[in-house]
């Protein structure tokens, strides 16, 4: 086999094996699934991968109100193909002095964490599918498939065994669209006050939270 075909079958083959994460995970949670999308790259191949297996699952955008006008445009594109994109929160409006301290860690906990902690709240036996992979950072190394959090909520992370090569051979492939500020050197998109572009030869999470010791926002870490 030529590189070119060894290459599709691997993909072909983590493709398969996500399905039948899928597939299990409705079969065994029928209504009780949702999902939560930043809508970066492992984002939209899990959004494709899942719109035949679970039609209509609820896919939760956590607006902190410092995202980049790209990442809202491409939300409202798979939002404009059906999925079913529903937005949430923090009570916390005041963004304004938020950015004067930009205190990093309480930003995320109140934007991010806070809203993510409102919205499991009653969902005791529920399922949360994520994204999570294990090559997109030091910190996710360890990702398993299935991890028990908080509040009785089981998640899933079909994508876990998917490095950032296959990642993108998926979108090139299925010609999904995706955040055009990976064409401009952001590798990891998060808000715009706490993300920078990446050079050549960085970690792709060197650009967000740069020249701080904070690796997450706390959404995997903290619930």
């Amino acid at each position: 086999m030529n590189p070119c075909n060894v290459k599709k079958q691997n993909v072909d083959f983590l493709i398969s094996q996500t399905r039948e994460i899928l597939l299990w995970s409705q079969e065994n949670f029928e209504e009780k699934i949702f999902m939560t999308s930043a809508f970066g790259p492992n984002g939209i191949i899990l959004l494709d991968l899942v719109q035949d297996i679970i039609p209509d699952v609820p896919v939760y955008f956590i607006d902190t109100g410092y995202h980049f006008k790209e990442t809202l445009k491409l939300k409202e594109y798979y939002r404009q193909l059906g999925h079913n994109v529903i937005d949430i929160s923090s009570h916390v409006n005041n963004k304004e002095s938020q950015l004067e301290t930009l205190d990093h860690g309480l930003c995320c906990q109140i934007n991010k964490v806070e809203p993510m902690r409102e919205l499991l709240k009653d969902r005791e036996g529920f399922l949360w599918i994520t994204a999570l992979s294990r090559d997109q950072s030091e910190s996710r190394r360890n990702t398993s498939i299935l991890q028990l959090v908080s509040e009785g909520i089981s998640k899933v992370n079909p994508l876990f065994a998917w490095t950032i090569d296959d990642i993108w051979y998926y979108i090139s492939e299925n010609h999904l669209a995706y955040n055009e500020l990976h064409d401009h050197g952001y590798k990891s998109i998060g808000c715009q006050p706490c993300t920078s572009v990446v050079s050549p030869g960085e970690d792709m999470r060197t650009g967000r939270w740069r020249g701080c010791a904070k690796e997450e926002c706390g959404l995997h870490t903290k619930l």
